[in-house]
């Protein structure tokens, strides 16, 4: 079973007119790829046209049990002024954890204004998942979410499930070696096998190595996502198979890894 933990729901390169239409095209890429279930991670940017935030995503997944989502906290425009109105989410189990945009915001993990959400997802028991690394086009982006501030939270939190994505590309060699021996980080495949960060990060040869490393050290700690429409469900699929996990492993990674850290039930 593939679980994909990493889905927006956007228009990208005209991929469709309306949220609506991009939503359909990412069921239709579901079924495609043998996608059987898929976390959704909405905007922290409220009421755009052009990407889909909580109230929004909650109203296209509609009664889908497949479809589920994370919180995005406001940390810029409202601190942790939304810490019970995401206590209240995280208790009735409308969201599966929270997701801290480091990078495309300007703060960073350890900013005093996040502590509160970190402390309530330890209680819960949910995790925290934080961008890393560039964004397209933007390297100084990657100030503010250096994983040294990660493994900050981490030890801070050692019972809190802290999740790295994107890996804090192109620095995979640093983002490995800082992290390595840290117990409650998780690594997300998002945008690895995107041909900029390809690129950028040392070529595939390079990616394949780190994730081959990363997945030997902890198997049951990495988990599958592609971070759609910006980056291709089919390609990080084929990136998986061809690192030669045995059977077992590669099932983890697909989909039981995310299945247990997320509480996927069904």
């Amino acid at each position: 079973m593939i679980i994909d933990s990493h889905i927006h729901i956007s228009i990208f390169d005209n991929n469709a007119s309306s949220l609506q239409e991009a939503f359909d095209l990412f069921l239709q890429e579901m079924e495609k790829n043998g996608v059987r279930a898929a976390i959704i991670i909405p905007d922290n940017i409220e009421g755009s046209d052009n990407i889909a935030d909580l109230d929004k995503a909650v109203e296209l997944i509609g009664e889908r049990r497949n479809l589920f989502l994370l919180g995005s906290p406001q940390i810029i425009q409202r601190g942790s002024g939304e810490l019970e109105k995401y206590r209240k989410l995280l208790e009735e189990e409308k969201i599966k954890g929270l997701k801290f945009f480091p990078g495309h915001d300007p703060y960073y993990p350890t900013n005093e204004r996040c502590l509160p959400y970190y402390e309530l997802c330890q209680e819960l028991d949910v995790l925290v998942l934080f961008h890393t690394g560039e964004n397209s086009g933007d390297s100084v982006c990657a100030n503010w979410n250096d994983p040294k501030y990660i493994v900050e939270i981490a030890k801070k939190y050692p019972q809190l499930k802290v999740i790295i994505t994107h890996y804090y590309w192109p620095k995979l060699d640093y983002c490995y070696e800082i992290t390595k021996d840290i117990p409650n980080i998780y690594f997300e495949l998002a945008t690895l096998a995107d041909s900029e960060v390809i690129e950028k990060s040392g070529g595939i040869k390079k990616i394949k190595e780190i994730l081959q490393k990363t997945i030997s050290d902890r198997p049951n700690k990495v988990i599958f996502g592609t971070d759609w429409p910006m980056c291709k469900i089919e390609e990080h699929v084929e990136l998986v198979k061809s690192l030669g996990l045995s059977e077992d492993v590669g099932d983890g990674v697909f989909g039981r890894n995310a299945k247990i850290i997320y509480k996927i039930s069904s």
